[in-house]
């Protein structure tokens, strides 16, 4: 009797820690991840946490997670059982450039680039802290045409330019169930990983952005330009959560499409730049910029993509929701190169904003950082002419997006890092973004974000007029 108190009190440990223990919870309506949560919120006394728990104890958000799983055959608790984790690895855990160097295992799961960022001259994190690792999973429509995959064995490949197609050579992208669904659900290998990030899109058929703000900032840490601006997305294809429903009229040849206007400062008041993505391999990206100071649009095709965003900020047109550039095998090698758990910013900012920015929004004050399963995805250029050289990408396992990013410069210098929080709604599935930090290794200038999303009527919000260069000019 003795030694069963003590194993129940060893799997209520386990649970509280959200870490390494194999007993799930015998209850069908919820998961690791939320008992997990539910006791990391009780020990900690935090509001914030007790809002995450109720959105993550929603009936929706359990019976997603469970589909997801089931059709994954893992959920990140899975994963997380058949590794060693260091003991001192656990929720609740506050890290700070005084104390780091006392968790010798912190730069294998942060990656050197961040853990040097702990308590750092530029760019810097003030204080971290470790909370209980989440369950993730895409909305409905993306489960479904995923499920369809599978259940109806319809097989997808790649044509000569790496693009993928179905068996009877029409673009995957543009019809049938792999226009909305990951479609390597287990990757083999580094081409299938990258078209699961490129499927996982920006996680939600229709986006708004209402704000966001970009922050520059000088290598000595000051503040150099502040810019905001409204950007939108939107799927083309397959579209079932938000109307309209269906395909997006005219864009038959296109997966989808991204667009920003500019509002502040005023001298770049009403720049708008629209980007449309075709299947075709052999079909550059429709894109044009409209130059409000020279009451102008510009057609941007080839290297354009790599030009700075704008003045100041360390990001470029390919860098949009991460990584945007269009698949080649002839520019680029793709290598699966590793799967690693890795500690990246928490998804929490439906419930409360867990990366918080020091008040010149040059450097981070708090940052919430949780474990993550990924596959790490290498990007290589073979051209010797791209911006990048090489890029590493951490690929989460449950939610297919990018959790981490390091990018080198030509010379083969280590030069962007890229971390994000995700607004992510748990009842739905469906993403959005709550900022970003980009450090730049070479010049040591940053970059920093903070989006505001729109949740409700997007089917109104957004229309065509966003997508069409010369109707978005004009918007107020």
């Amino acid at each position: 009797m003795k030694n069963k108190r003590l194993q129940i009190k060893l799997a209520a440990a386990g649970i509280a820690l959200g870490l390494g223990m194999s007993t799930a919870p015998a209850m069908a309506e919820t998961n690791r991840a939320l008992e997990a949560w539910k006791t990391f919120a009780s020990e900690q006394n935090n509001a914030d946490y007790n809002k995450w728990v109720e959105l993550i104890s929603d009936p929706k958000a359990i019976k997603l997670a469970k589909e997801w799983k089931d059709l994954r055959g893992y959920d990140a608790y899975d994963l997380m059982d058949k590794e060693t984790f260091p003991e001192d690895l656990k929720p609740g855990l506050v890290i700070t450039g005084e104390n780091k160097a006392d968790y010798p295992w912190l730069a294998k799961y942060l990656t050197k680039e961040l853990y040097d960022a702990i308590g750092g001259s530029w760019g810097g994190i003030k204080k971290m802290k470790i909370v209980p690792t989440n369950t993730y999973y895409m909305h409905n429509g993306y489960l479904q045409n995923t499920k369809a995959l599978k259940e109806q064995n319809i097989n997808i490949k790649f044509d000569e330019d790496g693009q993928m197609v179905y068996d009877d050579g029409s673009y995957a992208l543009l019809s049938g169930p792999g226009a909305s669904a990951i479609p390597f659900i287990n990757p083999k290998n580094g081409l299938e990983l990258n078209w699961n990030l490129v499927a996982n899109s920006v996680a939600i058929e229709t986006l708004e952005l209402n704000p966001i703000y970009f922050y520059s900032c000088t290598a000595e840490g000051e503040p150099d330009r502040e810019y905001k601006a409204n950007l939108w997305w939107w799927h083309y294809h397959n579209r079932t959560e938000i109307e309209p429903l269906g395909d997006i009229p005219g864009k038959e040849e296109m997966v989808e499409g991204g667009a920003i206007f500019f509002f502040e400062p005023n001298d770049v008041r009403g720049l708008a730049g629209v980007r449309q993505r075709y299947a075709s391999g052999s079909k550059e990206d429709d894109f044009k910029l409209f130059i409000p100071t020279l009451r102008r649009t510009r057609l941007l095709t080839g290297s354009d993509s790599e030009d700075p965003l704008l003045s100041g900020v360390e990001l470029s047109w390919d860098d949009w929701r991460s990584y945007w550039v269009k698949t080649d095998i002839k520019k680029f090698d793709y290598n699966l190169i590793g799967e690693e758990f890795v500690l990246t910013p928490v998804s929490t900012v439906h419930a409360y904003n867990s990366m918080v920015l020091t008040e010149d929004k040059c450097a981070v004050e708090y940052m919430e950082v949780e474990l993550r399963p990924t596959w790490k995805l290498e990007i290589i250029d073979k051209s010797g002419k791209y911006q990048y050289s090489k890029r590493h990408a951490w690929i989460d396992k449950e939610f297919y997006n990018t959790r981490r990013q390091i990018t080198w410069d030509p010379r083969g210098n280590m030069f962007k890092s890229w971390d994000e929080k995700r607004d992510w709604k748990p009842s739905t599935g469906e993403g959005n973004w709550g900022g970003v930090l980009i450090r730049n290794n070479v010049n040591h200038r940053v970059t920093t974000m903070n989006m505001t999303a729109t949740w409700e009527d997007l089917d109104v919000v957004v229309d065509e007029s966003m997508f069409d260069v010369d109707q978005l000019r004009d918007y107020q």
